[in-house]
């Protein structure tokens, strides 16, 4: 099968024998892949990301020494079957699924160097983890299922009651799919600050109420934020010194949930956050009945997910849309199609 390896930051298209399933496992055709931030991350800080993610007790098992194929935000196509399983789905039917290989010890699918991610034609899954998408949902919409269910997990961690005021900081994906979560529960005002004009252009285009350049208007200040019952603030930018900045920002009693992901050392001072009793909350993931629901939603257009998808690449186009990546400008969701 053909595949993009990442090594030490360098990805390589390559060739390489099809795996093989396991007990339990299945073999599925990898149809749609996002490129996630976190993918991004492991590319360009490889060291930082392996490090940080071993003295946090992680499951990636990224190396910095032996190529790994990237990919953990799919919609496949169910191939065949390995032993000891129930062909609970039959072949041809497309499915999404945990990126996680129930093997002893467990592997993160898309950050090991044993088996392969999403940037490949052919992946392994757990039986016991895929979702089978429903008929009539494409698989470049399916395939924004896990990054949708990250927004749904940052919402329901938040609590939104629907009285608060909303800042959301960074309109990336997770920034957009947060978004879009929240448009479902008919909360707002939803207020969003982004640099990038292209991304406040997407972010106004899927439902923002209001959103901001902080390079012409300080977020903290917009009066919207300040007429309702309470204040939750989506950090979704993840560099060192924002949370510092939140706190000096953020009104009284503001709930903030950090969604980025920041692989540096940081700095703030609690005593600015203990004076105005904020609440600081840190999130990761997922639970496997909101990646569900986040696919049912998605299959049904409650998620409105078309216009986070700005891109697309072949296998031949993953190392020179990484590098673009890097000043993502107009791009949200670019996606690797592994059969293009």
């Amino acid at each position: 099968m053909q595949a993009v390896t990442m090594e030490r930051g360098v990805l390589t298209k390559i060739e390489q024998p099809d795996p093989v399933p396991q007990r339990g496992e299945v073999l599925v055709k990898s149809i749609s892949c996002g490129i996630c931030g976190s993918d991004l991350h492991a590319a360009r800080h490889t060291e930082d990301f392996v490090n940080t993610s071993r003295e946090a007790g992680g499951a990636f098992k990224l190396t910095t020494f032996n190529p790994v194929i990237l990919g953990h935000e799919f919609c496949a196509e169910v191939v065949d079957y390995g032993p000891k399983t129930e062909g609970s789905v039959a072949r041809g039917q497309l499915v999404c699924a945990a990126p996680v290989l129930l093997r002893e010890p467990t592997e993160a699918v898309g950050y090991s160097d044993k088996i392969p991610g999403g940037f490949a034609q052919y992946m392994l899954l757990s039986e016991s983890l895929i979702v089978p998408v429903p008929y009539g949902c494409n698989a470049d919409l399916a395939a924004l299922t896990e990054p949708m269910a990250v927004g749904l997990h940052a919402v329901n961690k938040a609590q939104v009651s629907g009285k608060e005021a909303i800042l959301i900081i960074g309109a990336g994906p997770v920034g957009l799919a947060i978004i879009t979560v929240l448009k479902q529960i008919n909360t707002g005002p939803i207020i969003v600050s982004d640099f990038s004009p292209g991304r406040r252009k997407l972010a106004e285009a899927i439902g923002a109420d209001i959103v901001i350049d902080p390079s012409d208007t300080d977020p903290y200040r917009v009066p919207a934020l300040r007429k309702r019952e309470g204040v939750v603030i989506f950090e979704c930018v993840g560099i060192p010194g924002m949370i510092d900045q939140i706190f000096l920002g953020a009104p009284k009693n503001a709930k903030i949930m950090i969604v980025g992901v920041c692989l540096q050392q940081d700095y703030m001072r609690p005593l600015i956050a203990i004076n105005k009793e904020l609440s600081l909350h840190f999130l990761l993931g997922w639970s496997m009945e909101e990646f569900t629901q986040s696919l049912h939603y998605i299959a049904e257009g409650k998620f409105d997910v078309a216009p986070l998808i700005t891109g697309q690449t072949s296998l031949d186009g993953v190392a020179s849309t990484f590098e673009s990546l890097a000043t993502p400008n107009n791009q949200a969701k670019v996606l690797v199609k592994p059969w293009d």
